[in-house]
């Protein structure tokens, strides 16, 4: 596109060069034909002549004019329409910077809010840190009451656990050959159908006697022993100090008063230990005692 100062310079120049060169054309048409013409000729006829030329002369000149006026009109209309499309692309990229900028407005905007996000965070991550030694210290109690938490836990585990009792129903009378009856007894028992401790107990204590393996007296007193060893946390020994204490069946041991009875069983556990009967570590607590009349009621 021709800058609009270039264009207006170069049709100036070229309608003045054009009027100029036909000036000149006219006077040296003129120095021709007063030059060349006879003098002889008549006045008038010269002056005719004159005026034909002046005529086409004057014709192509008014034809140039047009014509450059024309080129003048077209060069006008194209710089017109190219500052209509000059305007028109301006307009554009003015619209097109607009929303660029508004873009990038938002985007600041945008980042602002992250930014002010990251210092909030900052902060109190600086906060943190300085409360990190206090943090430390509540953790360390925390630490502390939870390693009671699970000593306590254990220990309370420990209490309601329920263990393996001395004997159960099912198991074979093997089960109490040795330290309740001798071998040869249990072979007995077995040959009158005596198997299992459940037959033991489910029999009489006439039944028992019948087999000629003991007397009614003893039958009565092995059941009562069997029934205690039955009850969870009762061994062989603490059996025979409850049936010295006067407990002589898991009933009975349901029914006692834990200081009571552990009054009891501490006066026959103190004879024991002087006949060498048991230890002094086999003498039973009153939490022992405690839980063998829980365990007794709850069978």
């Amino acid at each position: 596109m021709i800058p609009i100062l270039s264009f207006q310079i170069e049709v100036t120049t070229y309608f003045v060069a054009t009027l100029t060169m036909t000036f000149s054309f006219i006077g040296a048409v003129c120095f021709v034909v007063f030059r060349s013409e006879s003098l002889d000729l008549p006045l008038h006829q010269l002056g005719k002549d004159f005026e034909e030329k002046l005529d086409v002369k004057s014709e192509e000149i008014k034809d140039s004019t047009d014509e450059a006026l024309t080129k003048l009109g077209l060069r006008e209309f194209q710089l017109k329409e190219s500052m209509k499309a000059l305007q028109k692309k301006l307009g554009e990229s003015d619209n097109k910077l607009k929303k660029s900028i508004d873009n990038h407005e938002k985007t600041f905007g945008t980042m602002q809010k992250k930014l002010m996000k990251i210092e909030q965070k900052i902060d109190k991550i600086q906060t943190a840190q300085k409360d990190l030694p206090k943090l430390e210290k509540k953790l360390n109690t925390i630490e502390s009451i939870e390693k009671d938490l699970k000593n306590i836990r254990e220990i309370m585990e420990k209490i309601d656990s329920v263990p393996e009792p001395y004997l159960t129903s099912t198991d074979e009378m093997k089960a109490i050959e040795g330290k309740l009856l001798k071998r040869g007894t249990v072979q007995q028992l077995k040959l009158s159908g005596i198997e299992k401790i459940e037959d033991l107990l489910l029999k009489s204590p006439v039944e028992i006697a019948l087999t000629k393996t003991m007397t009614e007296s003893e039958a009565n007193s092995l059941q009562s022993v069997i029934q205690l060893l039955m009850i969870p946390g009762v061994q062989h020994e603490d059996a025979v100090l409850l049936l010295k204490s006067g407990v002589n069946s898991k009933q009975e041991l349901a029914l006692q008063d834990t200081f009571s009875l552990g009054a009891r069983i501490s006066k026959v556990a103190e004879l024991y230990i002087e006949e060498g009967k048991i230890k002094e570590t086999e003498k039973p607590s009153l939490e022992k005692v405690a839980s063998w009349i829980k365990w007794a009621k709850t069978q």
